[in-house]
């Protein structure tokens, strides 16, 4: 098997189009498919139903599609490995992290930190999805630390005692509208409405979701929610409410700027607000030198208690 054609596969299973990923691959499509072809060969098995438009993966694509990514980041870790052999100790850290977070919390916190160490150059990615994925990219070293709201995480069972973290600050879930809502949603959460409210929520089956089901479920148990929009991207979902879809729950990071400025209107009082941490995790047996310092200075300058 070679590593070109994991990387066929997988462009294919985010295309779903033989000519679109040929193009991203650079090279004919003839040849492309003589790729897909000889990576089934080898598997003995069909990974793409050719006969749906767009191309759709099979059973055993879908079970093959996350071992492929596996291998790739882990062959990519190798190299990088064998680079810092010939070049010395690694100057980069690799963060994987949430869209908002990465936007919202990480740089000014890296580039404070920064300041404070030895220079150190970052790669950010927002691509993994799924916590499960999350700590798999820290044990495969894909990823040096994982940034991640600390509410609904908790540790996998499997190596959890190789997992460290630490909370570097907080965040506090709340729930907004439009200001052209304001009339009518303004005080409606915990009231008996005689209609629903209009909800944009979180992927139903998130930690997020979870706890603002309990967070109502618990304190206001007469308010009720119509889902007019799921989606697992804060970015969507606040667009979302920036079109007066509806209400949401969402992160004072990613709304402090909206809500400063009158566009976005907190409802309700803090009863339905939800405190967050936000925590660094680490697996602690894939440390690099200059990521153990980076942990260190973490720890030591700003860091919060754990509970």
């Amino acid at each position: 098997m070679e590593l070109k054609w994991l990387h066929d596969f997988v462009s294919l299973a985010n295309t779903g189009n033989f000519s679109r990923s040929a193009e991203e691959r650079n090279i004919t499509q003839s040849a492309f498919s003589r790729r897909i072809q000889a990576l089934e060969n080898w598997l003995d098995t069909e990974l793409v139903d050719r006969k749906t438009h767009p191309v759709s993966l099979t059973d055993s694509g879908i079970r093959f599609l996350k071992p492929a990514k596996n291998m790739i980041r882990q062959a990519e870790r190798m190299k990088e490995d064998f680079r810092e052999t010939q070049v010395g100790e690694r100057s980069i850290l690799t963060f994987t992290s949430s869209t908002n977070l990465a936007m919202s919390f990480l740089p000014r916190w890296l580039t404070e930190i920064q300041q404070e160490l030895v220079h150190f150059d970052v790669k950010v990615q927002t691509d993994v999805s799924g916590i499960h994925d999350h700590f798999e990219a820290l044990r495969s070293r894909f990823s040096d630390f994982l940034l991640h709201y600390g509410h609904g995480v908790g540790l996998l069972a499997m190596d959890a005692n190789k997992f460290d973290y630490l909370v570097v600050g907080q965040d506090v879930l709340v729930p907004v509208c439009h200001k052209s809502l304001r009339k009518d949603y303004a005080t409606a959460l915990g009231s008996a409405a005689k209609k629903p409210l209009p909800y944009i929520s979180p992927w139903r089956t998130s930690s997020i979701a979870n706890l603002i089901a309990e967070k109502i479920a618990q304190n206001h148990p007469s308010t009720r929610l119509d889902t007019v929009v799921e989606s697992s991207i804060v970015g969507c979902t606040k667009s979302y409410v920036g079109l007066g879809a509806g209400i949401a729950w969402l992160p004072l990071t990613a709304v402090a700027t909206e809500l400063a400025s009158g566009e976005f209107v907190r409802l309700s009082d803090d009863s339905f607000e939800i405190p967050m941490s936000i925590e660094l995790y680490r697996y602690s047996s894939n440390s690099s030198p200059l990521a153990g310092r980076f942990w260190e200075h973490v720890r030591r300058t700003t860091a919060e208690p754990q509970p």
